[in-house]
């Protein structure tokens, strides 16, 4: 009897064991919290839920997305789960990352992409920027994130807005970038760039483009076409390449060059390197090296091997340095003066010049030299 209850014992030992780590791999396999946690009725092909949140987690344990939805349908089959009022929570490393909003979706197990569709609400959480579109794709493992259709991003902050057709972005990073037909608008100061494509840094405050650029200062309707365009927004200031051509209605003036830094908030526009400026109206075109036009002072300055022809007497000065106040309507001239003017066989060196447009006339002066002309 006693040999009978010790194997009794035994035996009760083993299979309480066995039953145990029975239990423990059946937790490891189906509640491991790398599987999207789903209720046992939404693992069969075709079965339909309502008011269900959908959780994935990566490799490394940490939370990817949580999902709440209204309405789920999830197809084993494919590891998919098409859901309906949908409202998401994105993360990297396990950190919140983006909220978004939806009409519809589904949601990829194998690949880990949720897509979402139809009147897409979105705020990135760390920059606090707001993202509307028709469609967006979130690819978790790659950190990246695709939208279409009628797509505005806001930043309140800043009071910058962008709106285009297409845009891929970096949310860990705050980078997006905008393709077709895009148009920011910066309300302090009103500026409206457009171009074909446009990337946005929002974490270092730029906004630039490889693509042909075009910038409109709203208020004068100033506007400056270039190949090339940086626009840093907390120094205001958007620095241009390529080939550029700039056009002020209110001055009649235009200027080409290869490179120009626009102070937005200073209204300075900064010339450094070679340029020309023309003003039919006036009939006037200058040259120079190096040049600064101070677009509310409505003043020009030009320096380096500066030369400025005239229409209306054919003539033409060379200087070190000119200064060119637009209302008061005079030209000043300094250094090495040396003034042509051929079909009156006219030829004058001094230190200083001053054409007066209003009156049509040039004043030479120098150590040796006070001469007036005039048509």
């Amino acid at each position: 009897m006693q040999l009978f209850s010790r194997r009794n014992l035994r035996l009760f030992i083993i299979l309480f064991v066995a039953t145990v780590l029975m239990f423990a791999l059946g937790w490891f396999i189906f509640l491991r919290p790398e599987i999207t946690t789903l209720n046992k009725t939404a693992t069969t092909a075709g079965s339909n839920l309502q008011n269900i949140t959908l959780t994935e987690f990566d490799v490394n344990g940490k939370l990817l997305w949580e999902i709440t939805a209204e309405n789920a349908n999830y197809r084993e089959d494919r590891k998919i789960a098409d859901i309906e009022v949908v409202k998401g929570k994105f993360y990297r490393d396990g950190d919140l990352l983006m909220e978004a909003t939806g009409d519809r979706g589904t949601i990829d197990q194998s690949t880990k992409e949720i897509s979402l569709q139809g009147n897409i609400d979105a705020i990135a959480v760390q920059e606090k920027i707001d993202l509307k579109a028709d469609r967006m794709v979130w690819k978790s493992e790659e950190d990246l994130l695709k939208a279409t259709g009628n797509i505005v991003i806001n930043k309140p902050d800043d009071k910058l807005t962008m709106r285009g057709a297409e845009m891929t972005a970096k949310p860990s990073n705050n980078i997006y970038s905008l393709e077709k037909g895009v148009v920011v608008n910066a309300v302090e100061p009103p500026v409206e760039m457009k171009s074909e494509k446009v990337t946005w840094d929002a974490k270092n405050s730029r906004v630039f483009t490889e693509a042909e650029i075009e910038v409109i200062q709203v208020k004068d309707k100033l506007q400056l076409n270039a190949q090339r365009g940086d626009w840093n927004i907390d120094k205001k200031e958007v620095t241009f390449t390529g080939d550029i051509q700039a056009k002020d209605p209110k001055l009649d003036l235009e200027i080409d060059t290869s490179q120009a830094i626009w102070n937005l908030e200073k209204q300075v526009v900064t010339l450094p390197s070679s340029f020309t400026g023309t003003s039919k109206s006036r009939g006037i075109v200058v040259t120079a090296s190096k040049g600064e036009a101070q677009l509310e002072k409505e003043q020009i300055n030009l320096t380096g091997e500066v030369l400025a022809s005239f229409s209306s007497t054919q003539g033409v000065v060379s200087a070190d340095r000119v200064e060119w106040l637009i209302p008061t309507k005079t030209i000043t001239a300094e250094g090495n003066i040396r003034y042509q003017q051929p079909d009156k066989s006219l030829n004058v060196s001094g230190d200083r010049a001053v054409a007066n447009l209003e009156q049509q006339t040039i004043t030479v002066t120098g150590t040796d030299v006070f001469s007036t002309l005039s048509p």
